[in-house]
């Protein structure tokens, strides 16, 4: 298809559901008149007068409507078309179930007619400015956003990591191997690690002070959304004047640092599933592999669940009837555990403190063994149920099995090698300070825990 057409062929679909170009008469005439020399225009030319047409109630600007719009449903196929070809072979995903998602079924002749639905193509349309980007990339930035894509990606077993979780967990070490290898110019890689600093300074920031104002979140256990308007704008001040990104002095706006923070991380997405440099094997050779860069907040978050469901289970057992014996044991319970894992304190030296007749009476209260068991337990059933509801297999028994054993290749190891550390740990009679991930985890649930402070 030429240039030309994508602005008077209209790609819509029919009352079955199917596909359809239809060529759009008034809008070839319309073209070809305004724009008799169109092959030899920059697009962005074209589009910046038809925007302007469309937007000041030009006469002319019900034809540069139905221009835009034609154009955009172009945009929109070849999006899906570009999925087809990626995802068709191992997750049966074709184009004729993602264009009714996205396209429309009619050509909206009038753009002033009242309470009709907003389509995706109007909300591309109404939002789009020619100064600050071109309408090929504000079309894709919509359509991987829409909503009703990504669930149907989640219903095929598509889970793709969006662009902000890349950028998140992307370093300058990273960022470089990456760049230098794609032989890129000092000056390209300065530029896109400048960008990268902005994103983790504003983004990553107020993201990690969101969820510690708000542990009990549920935006903590969802992927990293996308930035909000008022991000980018801060992210486009940072840039706006640091002469090494804008050599100029040329105000950056937001739309355009979405743009490219975008096109970082497509570049970095093709190697992000590359496999990590290997260990020396003359050092650590029993040292295992740690969790790839984008499961390890996964990973501590569901662990901090379950540390608070486990040892509020063991509270809640322990003062059952109520009785004040009962309600003494559960608050001595508390302390044991924050002098063992915050403090250090031997068992023997917690059992006088609290007025135990003997160590082994302490033991049977903490039960240190089981708890670490249980909360092992209770990690891998809660990154089950994470991956479950994040890929859309939660109502699905079939691909539940096919993700239990997944999960448990990926988790498995790191949560035996969790347990071993804590308890390699608690038996270290010298050892002041609990280090292990374990430790602290426990050490920082008890300490924010409302009853240990009663």
């Amino acid at each position: 298809m030429s240039l030309a057409s994508k602005y008077w062929i209209l790609v819509r679909i029919d009352s079955f559901s199917r596909c359809r170009n239809d060529v759009i008469e008034s809008a070839k005439v319309f073209l070809n008149e305004q724009f008799p020399e169109v092959t030899n225009q920059k697009e962005i030319n074209i589009q910046r007068q038809l925007m302007q047409w469309y937007q000041s109630r030009d006469a002319r600007g019900e034809m540069a409507e139905k221009c835009l719009r034609c154009f955009i449903s172009n945009v929109l196929k070849e999006s899906c078309i570009a999925l087809e070809q990626k995802f068709a072979e191992k997750h049966d995903l074709y184009s004729t179930e993602i264009l009714p998602l996205v396209l429309d079924t009619t050509h909206q002749e009038f753009r002033n007619t009242k309470d009709r639905e907003e389509s995706l193509t109007t909300q591309i349309l109404s939002t789009f400015d020619p100064n600050k980007s071109n309408l090929s990339t504000w079309v894709t930035i919509f359509f991987k956003s829409c909503s009703a894509v990504k669930n149907c990606l989640k219903e095929h077993g598509i889970v793709q990591l969006t662009d902000w979780t890349i950028l998140r967990y992307t370093t300058h070490t990273r960022l470089k191997r990456v760049f230098s290898n794609l032989q890129l110019t000092p000056i390209e890689i300065t530029k896109a690690m400048k960008l990268l600093d902005g994103f983790h300074e504003v983004y990553c920031a107020q993201l990690s002070e969101h969820r510690k104002l708000k542990p009990d979140s549920k935006f903590n256990s969802t992927k990293y959304p996308q930035p909000t308007k008022e991000q980018l704008n801060q992210i486009a001040k940072i840039l706006s004047g640091d002469i090494e990104y804008s050599f100029d002095g040329r105000i950056i706006s937001d739309e355009k640092v979405l743009e490219e923070l975008q096109k970082l991380a497509t570049i970095l997405r093709e190697t992000w599933r590359q496999s990590q440099p290997l260990v020396n094997k003359d050092e650590f050779k029993e040292k295992i592999p740690k969790l790839p860069d984008f499961c390890i907040e996964p990973f501590n978050n569901c662990l901090d669940k379950s540390v608070s469901m486990v040892i509020q289970n063991r509270f809640n057992y322990i003062q059952r009837k109520g009785t004040k014996k009962g309600k003494e044991q559960a608050k001595k319970y508390l302390e044991a555990l924050h002098l063992f894992h915050c403090n250090g304190v031997a068992l023997t030296k917690i059992a006088f403190q609290l007025g135990f007749t003997d160590q082994p009476h302490l033991s049977r209260l903490l039960k240190l063994k089981i708890l670490r068991k249980d909360i092992g337990r209770n990690l891998i059933l809660n990154l089950k149920k994470y991956v479950a509801e994040l890929s859309g297999y939660s109502q699905n028994p079939e691909k539940l099995l096919e993700l239990d054993a997944g999960i448990q290749k990926l988790f498995g190891q790191e949560i035996d090698e969790l347990i071993k550390e804590a308890e390699k740990e608690a038996k270290n009679g010298y050892r002041r300070i609990m280090n292990s991930k374990l430790a602290q985890a426990i050490c920082q649930f008890i300490t924010k825990y409302p009853h240990f402070h009663n």
